[in-house]
């Protein structure tokens, strides 16, 4: 009995193995067929995983989804080996080269020249691009020194696959007598067991597929995918949007109008900045001085600040469509499903004028390709705004200038919004250098800290001369509206870094034990209401109110419940426990748009 037993368990091990042995065999027979076509097209697809694996290591905190993409991407390449291998066509290898390079391409040349990678609103802006502005963009940023560089490296990689390919049987031969039999097959045997890896991660393409909206979308266009893996994702996530804005249109078609209770004339002013580190603010507490006319503001009575105010995203684009509508994310409410609010405002009777210096933005991914879709659907549009601006400006003032200069409302009851570059990445790039912006320098920027480089300094002038000019954009309003009877609000979509307690600047992901700064420079924003004279004098009780909140805790997803209350209008989507400046405002731990607690991280890291 025994031996049959032993007999039974050594024929089942031999039968495993040879199984094993046949399935590593079948496997490995394309990458030992086909090897440098299998090596070349990895590399060409993984560009951006291989720059966020070195950004990684640099930077000592490595994200572990590196590793399962660089596994997919493996994956990718073997099922495009395998198919050349099992036809054995020499065309299908041309065309499969041609679509790694055109990836490759693709992917240096956006980063080189944009510092972008391929996301949705590319493919959309390749798709819609006539000839003449095909020419006149490939003449613009093809024959730049960065547009040269691409077109090197590009050809530096062509060079290579054709070399790999003349010498294919000389690299077999060196590996063959170079490494031995053992080496060759555990290189094999890990490579297999990789593939196999990235085998499992093809679930990801199933939930691409069948997402209905962006928010089931199992990836976010600014992961280091495979380009195959962002090729399908933007060509997806156009659908996606589409589906959202197609809700969106239904909700808006929807929406009821409500009522005014203010007489008099009013102009409601809706800022939304961007990119602003409200601690590089002297209102917040910074020493330089970077906020001297709405520090005036504040001291005159007519500002006031709020001391606690998180964006639920570090994203325009999400922030924008749950600040425009009236969802609450804490109360799970999806924005699509809700009205958007300036068309409420439309329908009580406010004239709504929308000026947007990001309109074109092609910088934020999926975010310029989301937003542009969303603000101006042709639908929304037109339930939404009196007018809106129809191009964009280098700086923000000249903006506001444009706005004043070509409309000037006549309506008794108005809304204006007005949508800034703010400090908004390159800092250097959002205000004149003249002598009158040109505030700080390197010599102004006080701190030790042992990774700020002469060029990091510079970098930190730069965003607090950005902070300055935005100070004078917002000042400018402010005059406009000082004589009337008139309320502004103003918030920025989200934070910023720019080397506050890390070698690191933007906003990219925190190592362990840096996630509480991370949160608080990232999505810890400034939050401000200026009331005229008029306005303090003709609402007591609301500025009452006002100051009573100061020092609540607030997230801009409910920002259009501060704005009806302080525009006096009264609608069946107002949520008085949704208002901070109601007395009846409901307190809550803040839920990001991640899913973290952000009032509970910030507890837990006081205690440690």
């Amino acid at each position: 009995m025994l031996p049959h037993q032993s007999f039974k368990k050594t024929d089942i091990r031999h039968s495993l193995t040879h199984f094993a042995k046949t399935i590593f065999k079948g496997m490995s027979f394309p990458i030992r067929h086909e090897f440098p076509f299998f090596v070349l097209f990895f590399l060409l697809i993984t560009l951006s995983t291989f720059k966020y694996f070195i950004a990684g290591v640099m930077g000592l905190h490595l994200d572990p989804i590196v590793f399962k993409d660089f596994a997919r991407g493996l994956s990718i390449s073997y099922i495009f080996t395998a198919i050349i291998s099992c036809t054995g066509k020499q065309w299908l290898k041309i065309v499969f080269y041609a679509i790694g390079l055109s990836l490759f391409g693709l992917n240096v040349f956006l980063w080189l020249v944009f510092h972008l990678i391929i996301q949705p609103q590319i493919i959309t802006f390749i798709g819609e691009t006539n000839s003449r502005e095909a020419t006149e963009f490939l003449s613009t940023y093809l024959l730049s020194r960065n547009g040269i560089i691409s077109i090197i490296v590009i050809s530096i990689a062509f060079l290579t696959i054709i070399m790999a390919e003349s010498k294919h049987r000389i690299i077999n031969d060196f590996i063959s007598q170079k490494i031995n039999r053992t080496g060759r097959n555990a290189f094999l045997w890990s490579t297999v067991i990789i593939v196999i890896f990235g085998f499992c991660q093809f679930d990801i393409f199933y939930y691409v597929a069948k997402s209905k909206t962006t928010d089931d979308l199992p990836i976010k266009d600014t992961f280091p995918y495979d380009t195959v893996t962002k090729m399908i994702f933007s060509l997806n996530s156009i659908r996606t949007t589409e589906n959202e804005l197609q809700e969106a249109v239904k909700a808006s078609c929807k929406t009821e109008k409500g009522t005014v209770a203010d007489n008099d004339s009013l102009n409601v002013v809706y800022i939304i900045g961007e990119s602003y580190i409200k601690y590089h603010s002297n209102l917040y507490g910074y020493p330089l001085l970077t906020t001297p006319r709405l520090t005036k503001e504040k001291a005159k009575g007519n500002l006031y600040i709020f001391n606690d105010v998180v964006s639920a995203y570090a994203a325009t684009s999400l922030t924008i469509r749950n600040t425009f509508c009236c969802n609450s994310l804490m109360d799970n409410e999806k924005w699509y499903h809700t009205p958007f609010f300036p068309i409420i405002f439309k329908r009580t009777g406010f004239d709504v004028y929308y000026w947007d210096n990001q309109k074109t933005d092609v910088t934020e991914g999926l975010t310029g390709f989301t937003t542009n879709s969303f603000l101006y659907n042709k639908t929304i549009a037109s339930l939404s705004y009196t007018a809106s601006s129809d191009k964009t400006f280098r700086y923000d003032d000249q903006l506001i200038q444009d706005y004043f200069k070509n409309k000037k409302p006549t309506g008794k009851y108005n809304l204006i919004m007005f949508h800034l570059w703010g400090q908004h990445i390159d800092a250097a790039s959002r205000y004149p250098h003249n002598k009158s912006f040109n505030r700080f320098t390197i010599k102004d920027i006080r701190r030790r800290d042992s990774y700020l480089t002469e060029s990091k300094l510079q970098d930190i002038a730069n965003y607090d001369n950005a902070t300055y000019y935005n100070d004078s954009v917002i000042s400018h309003i402010i005059n406009r509206y000082r004589k009337t009877n008139a309320v502004i609000v103003y918030l920025s979509d989200h934070g910023e870094e720019i080397y506050d307690y890390r070698d690191s600047k933007g906003r990219v992901s925190a190592a362990p034990g840096q996630y509480k700064e991370l949160l608080k420079y990232q999505y810890g924003i400034p939050f401000m209401i200026w009331c005229s004279d008029t306005y303090k004098r003709k609402h007591p009780q609301v500025i009452r109110n006002i100051k009573a909140a100061l020092n609540r805790p607030f997230m801009t997803d409910n920002v259009c419940q501060i704005l009806f209350y302080l525009s006096g209008i009264r609608t069946r989507y107002y949520n008085p426990q949704r208002d901070l400046l109601n007395p009846r405002y409901k307190i809550r731990d803040r839920i990001l748009g991640n899913g973290d607690n952000y009032d509970k991280i910030m507890r837990d890291s006081q205690r440690k």
